[in-house]
């Protein structure tokens, strides 16, 4: 409690300290304002590990399950429109390819891996950014803009279908996800271009009524048991995406 009071007391005094500052011109190098922005990405999705989940056969056996989820190259488009002052409305849409998971089983003969394809990924956000201050007097060599945000957001999971299993596993599955990243943005020779680069977590909540209805059938087949049921303590995980864009200022 004590640590809130402190921290908005510091928010309270950073419009009059900032008042009190003598006015000096900006450097001609700083990122300007702009009213709309659109900034088309290529970028990264990097790969992460789950965590442990719980197969259960017939027989009551318990078999502990994790995955090493891969990652995927991105394409994507970000849009901002500024609201006042340093804060601004964003938009995102990004796709990801996808690419090689590995499934370790666990029993108590020892760990087993199978690599199949992973989804590919569509994630979606709209929330808010917020421009940080320039320091001034700007002494640094380079003078990028910096930007935090945070937004809420969607992501679908498009699997295909496996080879070799009689029963159709190929299907899209939504889960809900909280976004915050930051951008580094830099003018380039002209007042409306710029290069933006970020980095943002994907905070993503399973949906695992959706998942359980695929894992079902997957693990079925690898445990030749149609009884197994599904225990999944992992409920969110972070998926991470670097991306590098031209952002186009107007």
């Amino acid at each position: 409690m004590k640590f809130g009071v402190l921290v908005l007391a510091a928010a309270l005094a950073v419009p009059a300290t900032a008042a009190a500052q003598p006015r000096l011109t900006p450097s001609p190098e700083l990122l300007p304002s702009a009213r709309f922005a659109v900034t088309p990405f290529v970028g990264l999705r990097v790969a992460y590990a789950s965590g442990d989940y719980f197969v259960f056969d017939g027989a009551g056996n318990e078999v502990t399950v994790n995955e090493d989820r891969g990652g995927g190259a991105a394409v994507g488009v970000n849009a901002e429109a500024r609201i006042r002052g340093p804060l601004s409305a964003v938009a995102s849409l990004a796709y990801s390819a996808s690419d090689q998971d590995v499934l370790n089983i666990t029993t108590a003969a020892g760990t087993e891996s199978f690599f199949g394809d992973g989804p590919a990924v569509t994630m979606v956000k709209l929330g808010l950014a917020y421009r940080l201050p320039d320091p001034i007097p700007d002494e640094r060599r380079f003078h990028p803009a910096a930007f935090v945000y945070a937004a809420p957001a969607m992501v679908w999971m498009n699997y295909a279908d496996i080879e070799g299993l009689d029963q159709a596993v190929g299907h899209t599955a939504r889960h809900f996800a909280l976004n915050m990243g930051v951008d580094a943005v830099t003018r380039i020779g002209t007042r409306g271009l710029a290069l933006q680069i970020g980095v943002e977590d994907y905070l993503t909540f399973w949906n695992t009524d959706v998942m359980r209805e695929r894992d079902e059938v997957v693990f079925n087949s690898i445990l030749e048991d149609d009884t197994v049921v599904l225990e999944y303590d992992e409920r969110s995980s972070n998926i991470v995406l670097v991306r590098l864009g031209l952002s186009f200022r107007f």
